[in-house]
């Protein structure tokens, strides 16, 4: 037997391992595919010379394109909504909390459907990223291999995060990027078995991606010998502005995605809002539409003008806003990129800190990595990623100081990343960990005992008390003819009472449980109780179907405890 578990053991290693390797190619093969068709789609719509319809208004020369082609985007997403019957679009959000979740699946429909919805938008010329859906889209793929029936038992949370990588590894080209953001932002916990199967699919999507070569990393950056103390004081400057971008922006997302359900707008309705904020801002300022990668690197390797990034900071971060909030999808990744980007490149500037035109470049990195880090909730990943995307441990140092400030404050003020706060407002504190998150989840029903003392509410205390020392119990409960819960007798109460009718004696006021009262809840319930056990009743009928003791409570907790134990320490 030992030796049979042993193998089995084996086994399930062994085909976590293989499974990580085909997640990295597939997830690969996909990001890259993803990537090059919103930009070309995106390019040849928006950018094309010949693809073009201008207008004069007051004196203004308008390219009508944007809102030719964004209004019909966004009612093709709303249209892909309406039909899949989602209740929502799917993302990061729920790829972490699949992670922490016991039975650790995703919705495959809404997965690749999100997916194809990120990459309409942003063809479609939505201000959002697509990194974020990819990372959703290699989580669901993981989740998704793991439950085929042929498939060994393979650690859910783990499989999940190697999808998660490979997403990361493959969209930006940084695959040790890509193993941390999964630990830190998805996991929240280190294990060496996490560690091998995570990196080799990061490893993995990354060497693919390399020799498929569809489309080469979008900023990758050409780093610029710099003194770091000329630049230290901005740096320090960065840090809480980035904070105040981060904070402004998530807070905008949040509001604008409570914008429908206050105004009574249904949710496939409310993309094409978007679609007409995106066509009308794009008459003007057409640079804040798309993913805006070639906006990006013009701020980092252009000195522009103050007025400008000040209109493309508003633009992009009221657009953007609009475009999560109201459903025309995609991720929010690159947004915080270019915002943060923005941020450096106010600080240079100030005209009073005598900039050298190479600054320029540390600057703008340091507040893309501030502004990013504090929306996924990633430091680390951030930090990592200026290292890969650049080549230089010079930047990655200047990057540490604005990302501890500006992750710091965020998550005083506003919490650990526009993901966490999503969770928290479908109720889940994913904050509190695995512990509180499964407690939560487990319906005290599960843990309900059938053994217990019944009692006719027609039996007299004579017939009763014998009845408990029959038993050797020192509680009962008085139930009806259709077994509802009449209430509930302490053998002490009865023992020298005669032939008396037991429905005088009931308990005033005993705690009683919902069937479906998570466990969590029933442990708050006992700190202020005092007894043998507590009934659990079916909400709808009110009959009794079982009950519960202190012990059997503690043994529940232990389990979960000794759970999550094997999959945060193996």
């Amino acid at each position: 037997m030992k030796n049979f578990f042993k193998k089995n053991i084996i086994i399930e290693n062994f085909a976590l391992l293989f499974v990580s390797i085909i997640v990295g190619i597939i997830v690969s093969g996909v990001a890259q595919v993803l990537i090059i068709a919103a930009q070309n789609f995106f390019q040849l719509l928006f950018l094309n010379p010949s693809f073009s319809l201008k207008i004069y208004l007051f004196g203004l020369k308008l390219n009508l394109i944007p809102l030719i082609i964004c209004v019909p985007a966004s009612i093709l997403v709303g249209f892909l909504l309406y039909i899949s019957k989602l209740p929502r679009w799917f993302g990061p959000a729920d790829t972490i909390y699949a992670a922490h979740n016991k039975a650790g699946t995703l919705n495959l429909k809404g997965g690749f459907t999100s997916t194809l919805a990120s990459l309409i938008s942003i063809s479609g010329g939505a201000s959002v990223g697509i990194y974020g859906p990819l990372v959703h889209f290699g989580a669901t793929i993981s989740s998704f291999l793991r439950r085929l029936k042929f498939m060994p038992k393979i650690q859910h949370d783990i499989i999940i995060g190697s999808g998660v990588a490979a997403a990361i590894s493959a969209g930006f080209g940084a695959p040790i990027a890509g193993i941390i953001f999964a630990h830190e932002t998805v996991l929240r916990h280190f294990s060496l078995k996490a560690i091998t199967s995570i990196a080799l699919s990061s490893i993995t999507a990354n060497f693919t991606a390399y020799k498929i070569g569809i489309v080469s990393p979008p900023l990758l950056l050409n780093n610029l010998e710099f003194e770091l103390s000329d630049t230290i004081i901005a740096l320090f400057i960065i840090g809480p502005l980035a904070a105040l971008v981060a904070i402004s922006f998530m807070k905008s997302m949040i509001f604008m995605g409570s914008i429908p359900k206050k105004l009574s707008i249904s949710l496939w309705t409310a993309p094409i809002i978007a679609g007409l904020m995106c066509g009308i801002t794009g008459l003007f300022l057409d640079e804040v539409l798309g993913l805006g990668t070639q906006t990006v690197l013009s701020i980092i390797t252009k000195n522009l003008d103050l007025s400008f990034l000040l209109i493309l900071l508003i633009g992009k971060l009221f657009l953007t806003s609009c475009c999560i909030g109201l459903g025309f999808f995609g991720g929010t990744f690159s947004p915080a990129l270019f915002l943060g980007a923005i941020v450096g490149a106010l600080v240079y500037n100030f005209n009073f800190f005598d900039f050298e035109l190479n600054h320029l470049s540390v600057l703008a990195v340091a507040g893309m990595a501030s502004v990013a880090s504090s929306v996924i909730g990633a430091p680390i990943t951030a930090i990592i990623l200026v290292l890969e995307l650049t080549g230089s441990y010079e930047y990655a140092i200047a990057s540490i100081v604005p990302i501890s400030i500006c992750t710091f404050l965020t998550s005083r003020v506003f919490g650990n990343s526009f993901f966490d706060k999503q969770l928290l407002s479908r109720g889940i504190d994913i904050s509190k960990g695995r512990e509180q998150i499964l407690l939560n989840e487990i319906e005290i029903r599960h843990y309900a005992s059938t053994k217990f003392t019944k009692i006719s509410e027609t039996m007299l205390t004579k017939d009763a008390a014998k009845l408990l020392l029959k038993n050797k119990e020192t509680e009962g409960y008085v139930l009806s003819k259709d077994d509802i819960l009449i209430g509930k007798i302490r053998l002490i109460d009865i023992i020298d009472k005669k032939n008396q009718l037991i429905t005088n004696f009931l308990q005033q006021k005993p705690i009683i449980l919902n069937s479906n009262i998570s466990l969590l809840d029933t442990i708050k319930k006992l700190s202020s109780f005092v007894g043998e056990s507590i009934p659990i009743i079916d909400k709808q009928s009110k009959k009794l179907i079982g009950i519960i003791s202190e012990n059997d409570v503690l043994a529940a907790y232990l389990e979960i405890s000794d759970d999550i134990n094997h999959i945060e320490k193996n």
